[in-house]
C-alpha cells in the first residue's frame, strides 16, 4: 500500500456520491426509490466526514455534516411517511384478525397519501446541499498517509461503535440503538470505501448491513410509534390505538433481542486489537 493514497480516492468517491445524487434530484416527481438513494448518499458522504474527523478542526466538520445532512431532513418528509406506511402494513400482515382490521384503519387514517413529495423549496435545496458538498471534496486539502487514515480515522469509528454498544446493553432506551445504528452505517460505508482500496477489516460487511437493518427497523418502529401517538386524535377508535402500539411494542421486544447479542459480537474486540488486524492486499 503506497504511503498516502487512499484519500484522494475517497475524495474522488465522495465527488461521484454526490454527482450521482444530483443526477436523480434533477427529475422530479421523485420516487420513492430515488428518494432513498439521496438519503443513502447522505449516510455514505457523512461517513467519509467522520473517517476524517481527527484532522478537521471542530467548526469545520460541523460545517460540512451539518450542510449533508441537511439534505436528507429536506427529504426526510417524503421518505419517512413512505417507511411509516409500509411499516404498519407490515405490522397488520403478521396480525390476527381483529387487530389486522384495527391496524389496517390506522393505516388508511394516518396515510392516505402513499408516496407524498418533498416541497418544492426543499427539493432546491437538497441540490444546493449536495453541490456544496462536492466543492469541498473538490476543493479539499489534507495530507494524511495511508496508515494514519487507518490507525486514527476508521479506528475511531469502530472505537464510537464499541463505546455505544456497551451504553445500549440492557437500555430500552431507543436513542441509545438510534445512535449505535449511525455508527453501525459510518463503519459500514467506511469499509466499503475502503475495500474499493483493497482494505479489508475483520468486520465483515454482511454482518454489518445486517445489524444495521435490525436497527434501522428498530428506529423506523421509534417513529411509527411517536408518528401515532402525536395523531391519536385522528383515530377514532380507541381499541385501534391500543393495538396499534401493543404490536409495534411487541415488534420491537423482538428485535431488541436480536439486537442486543449480535452488536456484542461484532464489538466485543479491544479497538486495539480490532485495527491491527486490519489488512491491505
Amino acid at each position: 500500500m503506497d504511503e498516502s493514497m487512499l484519500l484522494g480516492r475517497l475524495c474522488q468517491q465522495a465527488i461521484h456520491i454526490n454527482e450521482q445524487a444530483l443526477a436523480d434530484l434533477q427529475h422530479p416527481p421523485l420516487p420513492a426509490n430515488a428518494v432513498h438513494d439521496c438519503r443513502v448518499a447522505v449516510k455514505q458522504l457523512r461517513a467519509q466526514w467522520q473517517l476524517l474527523r481527527p484532522w478537521l478542526s471542530r467548526d469545520d466538520h460541523r460545517a460540512f455534516d451539518h450542510n449533508i445532512r441537511s439534505a436528507a431532513r429536506l427529504l426526510a418528509g417524503a421518505r419517512d411517511n413512505h417507511v411509516m406506511a409500509a411499516t404498519l402494513q407490515k405490522l397488520a400482515s403478521k396480525a390476527d384478525k381483529p387487530q389486522r382490521h384495527s391496524l389496517s384503519r390506522v393505516a388508511t387514517t394516518l396515510f392516505s397519501d402513499p408516496d407524498p413529495q418533498p416541497e418544492a423549496s426543499h427539493h432546491q435545496e437538497a441540490i444546493t446541499a449536495f453541490a456544496l458538498d462536492q466543492q469541498r471534496w473538490q476543493s479539499l486539502a489534507l495530507s494524511i498517509s495511508d496508515h494514519e487514515l487507518l490507525v486514527s480515522g476508521l479506528a475511531r469509528t469502530y472505537k464510537q461503535c464499541r463505546n455505544r454498544t456497551i451504553k445500549a446493553q440492557g437500555s430500552s432506551d431507543p436513542q441509545h440503538w438510534h445512535d449505535l445504528r449511525k455508527w453501525v452505517k459510518y463503519l459500514l460505508y467506511q469499509q466499503q470505501a475502503l475495500a474499493d482500496q483493497h482494505i479489508h477489516t475483520p468486520s465483515h460487511d454482511a454482518d454489518l448491513e445486517r445489524l444495521g437493518k435490525t436497527l434501522g427497523k428498530l428506529h423506523d418502529l421509534h417513529m411509527l410509534r411517536e408518528h401515532v401517538q402525536a395523531h391519536s386524535h385522528a383515530i377514532e377508535k380507541q381499541k385501534d390505538l391500543a393495538h396499534t402500539l401493543d404490536a409495534i411494542h411487541g415488534r420491537e421486544k423482538r428485535l431488541l433481542k436480536k439486537c442486543q447479542p449480535e452488536s456484542q459480537r461484532l464489538f466485543q474486540a479491544p479497538t486495539k486489537k480490532w485495527i491491527a488486524r486490519v489488512s491491505a492486499t
